[in-house]
């Protein structure tokens, strides 16, 4: 895909938009500029260029407010690509206890090295779901994620370890670190020098902050080249999910007239920080929805979590009763 083909531009006009081809013929086509105005491109961007033709994968491209470059896919292609990282949950969870196997042997090591420093961060990731965050948006909207965390977000009263922090879009976020083990790292972690708190000494000796780049590298590296950061943030909702479909029941029971998916999605999507749509279209596995939206199937799930007794997924390197209960629900 290369902007090449995107051969009609945006046109400021009056109140409205106008449209050319690059050779500077107006597009006067009606079936076309209906197909643009569908494309709901919002009028704040600046240097906007459309695909010609209507099944183009790549649709539009332009840049927002802040000078960033931004996309629109063609929904077919947008609904395949989803479909294909719900696919590759199955395989997620196949190379995991490997993964997280070889994190917690990397923690063990004295001192702070890269190695450590990023397997923490993967076994956080894997503990609370959180997004991996990025240095541009921490600078430009002082919204933060786990690696752009500082030590003013960490709080720590007695036993109990959490995070408090403005996430993406100003969402204020506070989550705790449930697992001892990975509260004492993560505190460690926070009295190295400099204001991150997950940090690590090069080879010359100094202190680094840890990037979402090479926690990504890190993945690649010993997960697979198929995996990011984001497929912890995927797996995060849809074990949530699971684990918490009692909750979601007793919230469903109290106010029956509200769908039942739409009162699933808007628990799991507080836990992440996302908005109820964003949460059901990229994170939350459809089979999830499809099974429990069923009332037998959900009362089923319920007597089979009722059984169910370890509900911590980064205490131990497998995968524990529940995430296996999930794989067999996504994998049917």
């Amino acid at each position: 895909m290369v902007d090449d083909s995107l051969r009609i531009r945006r046109t400021k006009q009056g109140k409205g938009f106008s449209y050319f081809y690059v050779s500077g013929r107006k597009l006067a086509n009606q079936r076309a500029l209906k197909r643009i105005n569908k494309l709901a491109i919002p009028p704040n961007w600046q240097d906007v260029r459309i695909a010609h033709e209507a099944t183009a994968d790549l649709q539009a491209t332009g840049y927002d407010i802040k000078g960033r470059k931004q996309y629109i896919y063609h929904q077919n292609w947008q609904k395949t690509r989803q479909e294909e990282k719900f696919n590759k949950l199955i395989q997620f969870a196949d190379v995991l206890p490997d993964f997280r196997k070889a994190c917690w042997s990397l923690v063990d090591v004295p001192g702070w090295k890269k190695e450590k420093s990023l397997a923490l961060v993967c076994l956080m990731l894997d503990h609370t779901g959180l997004r991996a965050g990025n240095k541009y948006y921490t600078q430009q909207n002082q919204t933060f994620g786990l690696t752009t965390l500082r030590r003013q977000h960490l709080d720590k009263e007695g036993q109990s370890v959490s995070f408090s922090f403005t996430g993406k879009h100003g969402k204020d976020r506070h989550v705790n670190i449930s697992d001892p083990r990975l509260a004492e790292l993560v505190c460690d972690s926070a009295q190295a020098q400099g204001y991150a708190i997950f940090r690590y000494k090069d080879t010359d000796g100094r202190w680094q902050d840890v990037d979402s780049g090479d926690v990504n590298q890190f993945i690649h590296s010993h997960a697979g080249e198929e995996f990011t950061c984001k497929d912890f943030r995927t797996w995060g909702a849809s074990r949530y999910g699971v684990a918490s479909l009692p909750d979601i029941e007793q919230v469903y029971l109290g106010n029956k007239r509200r769908r039942w998916d739409t009162t699933f999605v808007k628990h799991i999507a507080s836990m992440l920080g996302n908005t109820p749509a964003i949460c059901r279209q990229y994170y939350i596995h459809p089979k999830l929805i499809s099974t429990f939206e069923d009332e037998k199937q959900r009362q089923e799930a319920l007597i089979e979590l009722d059984g169910l007794k370890s509900k911590n997924s980064a205490a131990h390197a497998s995968l524990n009763q529940l995430e296996r209960y999930l794989t067999q629900i996504i994998s049917g």
